[in-house]
C-alpha cells in the first residue's frame, strides 16, 4: 500500500472546514509537527529520483516518530512509507547522518485531522509556506487515479483546486531557502 496524497494552497480554512463538516467530518484539535527532513548524501538537492529513500524525525504530542519514505516513479506525492516510535531523536539524527544522510528541511506546521470516506482531510498551516489542505488515501492502485478520486471529491464541494501544489512541503521548503 502507498500513501497518496493531493495538496491545495488556500486562503481560509473556515469555508473549506465548514464544507467537510456539513458532511459529517469531525476534525482533530491542533496538533503541531515538527519535521526534520533527511536526503542521501549523494543527492544534491530536491526533489529527489524515484524510488530515493527520504527519512524524517516528526515531533509532535510528546512522542518522536521515524519515518522511511519512498517516492513512486511520476508522483511526488505518492510513496510508500514505513513508520516507528523513536525514543531519542539526537541519537536518531546521529545514526541518520552516520548512514550517508543530510538534513535538507525544517517543516513546523500546526495541523487538524479528519476523515470523511477513505480520505483523510488535513488542514495545514505550514511555517514560512502558508495554509494548505492536504488529502490522503492508502491504495495499492495506480496513485494518479486515486488522486484524480480525490480531486473529483473536491471538485463536487466547489473547493477551487486550480492551487495544487504537486511537492511535499520539504521540497517547498527546500527550495523556497534556495531562492534566497
Amino acid at each position: 500500500m502507498k500513501e497518496v496524497e493531493i495538496k491545495i494552497k488556500v486562503n481560509d480554512f473556515n469555508d473549506i472546514k465548514k464544507k467537510f463538516e456539513d458532511l459529517g467530518c469531525i476534525f482533530s484539535e491542533a496538533i503541531e509537527q515538527s519535521d526534520m527532513v533527511y536526503i542521501p548524501n549523494s543527492e544534491p538537492g530536491v526533489p529527489v529520483p524515484p524510488g530515493t529513500n527520504v527519512l524524517r524525525i516528526r515531533k509532535q504530542k510528546g512522542k518522536t516518530l521515524f519515518t522511511l519514505k519512498q517516492g513512486h516513479p511520476g508522483n511526488h506525492l505518492a510513496k510508500l512509507e514505513r513508520e516507528l516510535e523513536i525514543l531519542d531523536s539526537v541519537q536518531m539524527d546521529d545514526i541518520i547522518k552516520l548512514l550517508g544522510f543530510k538534513e535538507i528541511a525544517l517543516v513546523n506546521k500546526k495541523r487538524i485531522k479528519g476523515k470523511i470516506k477513505e480520505f483523510e482531510i488535513c488542514l495545514d498551516e505550514v511555517e514560512g509556506l502558508g495554509s494548505y489542505l492536504e488529502m490522503e488515501k492508502m491504495t495499492a492502485g495506480d496513485p494518479a487515479v486515486a488522486q484524480q478520486e480525490m480531486l473529483d471529491f473536491l471538485s463536487g464541494l466547489d473547493i477551487n483546486i486550480s492551487a495544487r501544489e504537486k511537492m511535499g512541503y520539504d521540497v517547498l521548503i527546500f527550495q523556497k531557502i534556495q531562492k534566497l
